[in-house]
């Protein structure tokens, strides 16, 4: 206690050189927290932006091939997809779709859904009586949830053409950026009956008969879901391992990893460099003030200050001085960050801030700085604890 009182009044005595020291640590940490702020507003916004897009995680099979169910069972358990539902041939996801009391109609492109489908959150998926309508699908019908629609499907049997029709209720209408199109959402089973029914197969749910006999159920591809966006590609390159054709927005997700990658490396040679820098800087002038006061360090070694109180002052001075200095970046990063992100934030997707960073960077840094000052005043503290009594008097 006592070396902290005298450390603390020696900072005091010389404050002038003390607040020096301050400012220099300031000047260190300031432009390492802007730049730790930029890289954090710029990555997390475009981050932010990839996980505000449903379609960016998703794995969609190529061609048109022929998975069981099981099969498309065995790939959602692949680790990190959190979704998936399997596909019926594009060319049989189609259908007409019209109001209930013979309204407004459109071709529409229909795609599968389940329960938990990314795309469609918050929304819950829709039952085989229900759809969800895209919302140009639902403004050119006129309709909202809760509406009744008619669904139409017609094949061609040799020459003699025939159509059923189904009445479905509007579950929801999706996202503006689940489908861009004229579409909507249906279940697997009633996509997969829509198929059947095509391809001349009978379809007892809904008393459709037809000539051709029922074989096991096929589907054509599958649209899965990764959990993170980290994930997409390793998932995407083992899919491709093992003969699954995939389409994937790898490419865009990587682009921004590779800024995240390139801004942290830049970061932390800066941050390396700043950090050897204040390191020598703080441990040379602690051990330079340390040689100045060998008399009067000598002197309370002759009153009874052991070598552990010695080695402590400097100790303690060099986390002062830390401690202080990195309110005052705190401060000069606050006041850059606020003039940054009034100037330049509208250029970000959203609009968020382009400087930012959370409690934990910020504990972070400034517990970093405090490790690199430990050890420079430790080396301080070392030299002050070899200071032998006599040297006072030689210097009296």
């Amino acid at each position: 206690m006592l070396s902290l009182r005298l450390a603390l009044a020696d900072l005091w005595h010389e404050k002038g050189l003390s607040a020096c020291f301050v400012i220099a640590l300031a000047a260190i940490l300031a432009p390492l927290l802007v730049l730790l702020g930029l890289k954090t507003g710029v990555v997390d916004s475009l981050r932010a932006e990839l996980l505000a897009d449903p379609h960016m995680r998703e794995i969609n099979s190529l061609g048109n091939r022929s998975l069981s169910a099981e099969a498309v069972a065995e790939i959602g358990r692949q680790e990190g997809i959190t979704f998936i539902v399997a596909r019926t041939r594009q060319l049989a996801a189609t259908a007409t779709l019209a109001r209930g009391d013979g309204g407004n109609a459109l071709t529409a492109e229909l795609m599968p859904t389940a329960p938990g489908d990314p795309l469609l959150a918050p929304l819950a998926a829709p039952g085989e009586d229900g759809i969800v309508l895209s919302p140009l699908a639902a403004r050119k019908l006129g309709l909202a949830t809760g509406g009744r629609l008619r669904l139409a499907v017609q094949r061609k049997l040799g020459d003699q053409a025939e159509g059923k029709s189904l009445s479905l209720t509007v579950a929801g209408i999706a996202p503006a950026a689940a489908f861009a199109r004229e579409g909507a959402f249906v279940s697997i089973g009633l996509l997969a009956a829509l198929e059947d029914y095509r391809d001349g197969r009978p379809v007892p749910r809904y008393g459709w008969d037809g000539p051709n006999v029922a074989g096991p159920r096929a589907f054509s591809g599958f649209r899965a879901v990764a959990g993170r966006i980290e994930d997409v590609a390793a998932i995407a390159a083992r899919l491709e391992a093992r003969g699954q054709a995939v389409t994937t927005r790898a490419d865009e997700i990587e682009t921004v990893l590779r800024l995240d990658r390139n801004l942290t490396a830049i970061f932390l040679i800066i941050a390396v460099i700043g950090g050897a820098g204040f390191a020598l800087s703080l441990g040379a002038s602690l051990i330079g003030h340390v040689a100045r006061k060998r008399g009067e360090l000598s002197l309370l070694r002759m009153m009874g200050l052991g070598s552990a109180g010695m080695a402590g002052m400097p100790i303690v001075q060099g986390i002062a001085i830390t401690g202080a200095g990195a309110l005052l970046a705190l401060g000069a990063y606050g006041l850059a960050a606020l003039v940054i992100n009034r100037q330049f934030s509208d250029g970000l997707p959203g609009g968020g801030d382009i400087c930012r960073l959370d409690m934990a960077q910020v504990a972070a840094v400034v517990g970093i700085a405090l490790v690199v000052a430990l050890f420079a005043a430790t080396l301080a503290g070392l030299s002050a604890a070899r200071v032998e009594p006599g040297e006072g008097l030689r210097h009296g």
